[in-house]
């Protein structure tokens, strides 16, 4: 018995001294977003206002640039934030406005970056508030060993989307 707890101790002492990846805790910044969207205010990439999509790119060291492009919010937000969780292989990013205080919606394009994240193949979850409880949700999965840019869209057919 006292052979086999010398033994234990030196495995636990062989495998505390190896190197070991740092844990990496994955947060989010909101960069830009342009203001409230009128008829005559094009999104990225000319889309029209019934699309509402996600493009992606990943950047050197471990950052994922993403670009919310028709973003439904409240006409009055007095900004934007979001938060970011890491469940198993799904990042889910979930955006807010500060505010409500006007009595309508409109669309936004928002920039926000990821870091912390490590390449690989991930699912991306985005939770919006305006999106009606039977429309289909994003959830698509990325493969982030490709640097190149990428696009996933959805079409909207409830307000404020296809205005």
């Amino acid at each position: 018995m006292k052979n086999f707890s010398v033994w234990l101790i030196g495995i636990f002492l062989f495998a505390a001294g190896c190197d070991h990846e740092p844990i990496v805790n994955p947060a989010i910044d909101l960069v830009s977003f342009i203001k409230c969207k009128n008829r005559g205010l094009k999104s990225a990439a000319d889309h029209s206002t019934n699309q509402d999509c996600i493009q992606y790119t990943w950047v050197k060291g471990d950052t994922l640039k993403i670009k919310h492009v028709n973003a439904g919010f409240n006409c009055c937000p007095e900004g934007f934030r979001t938060e970011l969780k890491v469940s198993g292989d799904t990042l889910i990013i979930t955006e807010f406005e500060n505010s409500s205080l006007c009595d309508c919606n409109c669309l936004y394009d928002l920039d926000y970056n990821l870091t912390g994240i490590s390449k690989g193949i991930w699912w991306i979850k985005v939770v919006e508030p305006y999106v009606q409880i039977d429309a289909e949700k994003f959830s698509f999965r990325v493969d982030l060993s490709n640097t190149d840019a990428k696009e996933y869209c959805i079409t909207r057919t409830g307000f404020p989307w296809g205005m």
